[in-house]
């Protein structure tokens, strides 16, 4: 840090890294380079020159995403503040305002930047997230090589002779056995890896030093370690936040339980991290669990003060353990910390909207830490499942979760012995009472605990990373069992439910048209069904997918319909057949005029999309009487029949039909 005069200074006092400048020679330079994000321009003693520098860093303001801030006295000259704004301020403090307040202009000016960059990596002592983006290098590959080093990092480098060793000075500093992790990193560049990270330290301080490979250029970037509490080596940190990880969590929660604290668990995740990496890219993927951990960790320390720990869990799951916490504040806790972070989150300067989802579970001193983790896991995973209930709170007993254990250590033998077996719910016309086609469903037909439903199977399936093989093994067995069916029912249709996963994959469209292909059914009976929320995650790669299987004659559903984000606007741009209603929305209409009517408006909405609609969960004559007189077209429900095995499903239909 570079104190040159009292403002500078002050700023510092406020936990601020700052690089002080008094000359406008190439300030545009000097200042990127530095890597700052907020410009605190001070035009009070020199109005031409603070002017003039304000309108050489607003030229790439908003391509770069920095704050300026004008420092001004309206009155000393009543014009000022307008001035200001004309050269290109974002913000400004009038110190003629007896309350005015440095400290919260730059704290404003701060949202301003992290909004506008979706989590800008902040440089903040008092938060300890000690990330500097300024200390970077980047070099060329092939027989003439230049180099770049960032200003801060020469000034950071200590004795690092870069000079004479350009960027391979900062390899020569490492120890043995850093060099090794350094030699691994590169070479996974080397073959094709697109980024890679070593952890060593720098300065005395515990770093982790990303590379990243583009267009021939090999960039790094060093950061410090985010000070989560002590943690000696590195197997006890998760190298792509800085955070703990799931072995050095679990070591600290078992420490808490044993000196008798009682603790909170919260576990979160992006329920639509699939869809985002598809959006984005997987290198857009990592930045994000990158910032959505920092924030994590400065949201918790900002709102208790008490023991806390902050860790990454496997894939886009993040653990917050917290030490003798409010049982009552816990729901508040909850939603400050998802709204703080998650709300108007922004990615490459774009949008994203990531479903968020958080599982707690609360233990003493007579839970395990193995235990009392999986809880908050498992609450997680319900809430993950439940389009209506972002936080769940665990309910299980020991038994229960182990259970779960058992379940998904189970699972991969059988799904290879044949356990997973198709069922199929008739799907009615409501007109005709007319048979015309059934939805695939999946049951998992334990040898122990009888048939499970497809609720318990996904959770498992999702749990134990085996939900895109699973999905793939339910489309399979559906396509060839409906193949198979008689000639006197091969008319009917078959509905398959999409995953988000499945819709996140490249090679969806081909992957499901080969399967079709292969099973030989016809394509024109096939019905897609895919609930809202795996659809909003990226609309247009979503709708890209979709038109090419109605291209080849697939037809489209959107299930659930009514529960998730349930936006009017998306469904022009998507090529859909038929809205299914929740049975959550159909199951009181025989008796609530007001559910009566939101049935009846995503009816006639639907129909003024030239869209049929099914309705789900009909269970008695007074709702199948409702759904006719409102014009809807096709039901399935207990009324009629429920989901039938694949025998019981052909003797049904031909006694229909």
């Amino acid at each position: 840090m570079h104190e040159r005069d009292p403002l500078a200074a002050e700023i510092a006092a406020l936990g601020w890294r700052v690089h002080s400048a008094r000359r406008l020679d190439n300030l545009g330079a000097r200042f990127f380079s530095a890597g700052a994000m907020i410009a605190v321009i001070d035009v009070r003693q020199a109005e031409p020159e603070g002017l003039k520098a304000i309108a050489e860093l607003s030229r790439t303001a908003t391509e770069s995403g920095i704050a300026i801030l004008a420092l001004a006295d309206s009155s000393q000259s009543a014009e000022i503040i307008r001035q200001c704004y004309d050269a290109g301020a974002t913000h400004y403090l009038d110190f003629a305002d007896a309350g005015a307040n440095l400290e919260q202009s730059i704290n404003y000016a701060y949202r301003y930047v992290e909004n506008f960059r979706g989590g800008a990596e902040r440089a903040s002592h008092e938060q300890s997230l000690m990330t500097f983006a300024d200390l970077q290098w980047s070099m060329t590959v092939g027989p003439t090589r230049e180099y770049w080093i960032s200003d801060s990092l020469l000034a950071a480098a200590g004795d690092i002779d870069f000079e004479r060793y350009p960027v391979t000075g900062v390899y020569r500093s490492l120890s043995q056995e850093e060099r090794s992790r350094a030699r691994g990193a590169l070479g996974r560049l080397r073959d094709g890896a697109r980024q890679a990270a070593v952890p060593h330290r720098f300065n005395g301080r515990s770093v982790i030093h990303h590379l990243h490979e583009a267009d021939g250029v090999i960039s790094g970037r060093i950061e410090y370690l985010a000070n989560n509490g002590e943690v000696e080596d590195w197997t006890g940190r998760d190298l792509l936040s800085g955070l703990r990880n799931t072995t050095s969590a679990r070591s600290w929660i078992k420490r808490q339980l044993e000196d008798g604290n009682q603790l909170t668990l919260v576990a979160i995740g992006i329920k639509n991290f699939r869809m985002i990496n598809a959006a984005f890219g997987r290198n857009a993927g990592d930045q994000l669990l990158r910032i959505v951990g920092h924030k994590l960790m400065d949201q918790t320390h900002r709102e208790y003060a008490g023991a806390q720990l902050v860790a990454r869990l496997a894939g886009q799951n993040f653990l917050i353990a917290l030490a003798n916490f409010q049982t009552g504040k816990i729901s508040e806790f909850v939603n400050d910390l998802i709204s703080n972070i998650f709300d108007d989150l922004q990615l490459e300067g774009r949008p994203i909207n990531p479903v968020v989802r958080a599982g707690v579970a609360i233990g003493d001193g007579d839970s395990s830490e193995k235990t009392l983790i999986r809880k908050a896991v498992l609450a997680l995973a319900e809430a993950t499942a439940a389009d209506a209930l972002p936080i769940n709170f665990s309910t299980m007993s020991e038994a229960d979760v182990h259970l779960e254990e058992e379940l998904e250590n189970q699972l991969p033998g059988a799904m290879s012995r044949g356990e997973i077996v198709i069922v199929f719910q008739p799907q009615i016309k409501v007109a005709t009472g007319e048979l015309v086609g059934a939805e695939a469903l999946a049951r998992w037909e334990h040898p122990e605990y009888g048939l499970l439903g497809a609720s318990t199977l996904f959770a498992v399936a999702e749990r134990a990373g085996l939900m895109d093989s699973l999905s793939s093994q339910i489309h399979r067995q559906a396509l060839t069992l409906a193949a198979s069916w008689p000639e006197s029912i091969g008319f009917l249709r078959l509905s398959l439910n999409v995953t988000a996963g499945d819709l996140a994959a490249k090679t969806f469209v081909d992957d499901m048209l080969e399967e079709i292909a292969a099973a030989g059914f016809e394509p024109g009976q096939l019905t897609l069904e895919i609930t809202e929320s795996e659809l909003i995650g990226n609309l247009s790669a979503s709708a890209d997918k979709l038109h090419q299987l109605r291209a080849a004659g697939i037809c489209i559903a959107i299930d659930d319909f009514g529960t998730g984000y349930s936006s009017l606007s998306y469904l022009k741009e998507l090529p859909v057949d038929y809205l299914k209603i929740d049975s959550g929305l159909t199951g009181d209409i025989s008796g609530s005029p007001k559910d009566q009517v939101v049935v009846r408006s995503i009816i006639d909405m639907a129909h003024s999309l030239d869209l049929s609609v099914i309705a789900e969960g009909i269970e008695t004559e007074s709702q199948l009487d409702i759904l006719a007189e409102q014009g809807c077209e096709f039901f399935q429900g207990f009324l009629r029949s429920g989901a039938l095995s694949p025998d019981e499903f052909e003797a049904f239909a031909l006694r229909s039909n």
